[in-house]
Parts: C-alpha cells; structure tokens; sequence
C-alpha cells in the first residue's frame, strides 16, 4: 500500500512539473515571437529617421507590398519633393 501511494505521490509530482515546463516553454515561444514583431520600425518612426536627414514636413509614408521598407514623401523647406526608401528592418534610408 505505501508502494502505491509513494508511486502515485511520484507519478503526481511529475506530472505537475511537466504541465509546469510547458507553461514556461510555452511563455517564452510568445515572448519571442513579440520580440521578432518588434523588430520592424514603425511607418512614423520611418517618417521621423527621413525628416531628421532632411528637413521639411511629411507628405505621405506607404509600406511597400513586400513589408520590407516604406517610402516616405517629404517636401523640403525650398519646395523640392523627394523620396526615400526606408529598410523596416534596420531603419537605413536607403540610397537611390
């Protein structure tokens, strides 16, 4: 009878330990998931980073279609428009 009942004590423990692992696993597979969501700029920091280099007011910011940069529309103080691609990943504007 003690055999049993240290067994089923054992067989209890474990069982709740796992549950436990799982939970953690499962916590820290979200928890990466939002970092990786994280490390894309946002379309205003993109605004931000361009309008730092080069002055004027922000027109228009689009996501390109394959989610890899935006584009961002300013016009500068002297009138000029331009354009700058912006990497989402890295936040480098790039050249063109």
């Amino acid at each position: 009878m003690l055999r049993v009942l240290f067994l089923a004590l054992i067989l209890s423990t474990t069982a709740l330990l796992a549950t436990e692992t799982l939970a953690v696993n499962k916590q820290a597979q979200k928890q990466k998931s939002q970092q990786e969501v994280k490390k894309h700029i946002s379309s205003k920091q993109a605004a931000k980073l361009v309008q730092r280099q080069y002055g004027g007011k922000v027109l228009k910011v689009n996501k390109q279609k394959n989610n890899a940069s935006y584009k961002v529309k300013i016009v500068r103080p002297n009138g000029q428009v331009i354009s700058k691609k912006v990497n989402a990943k890295t936040g480098k504007i790039e050249k063109h």
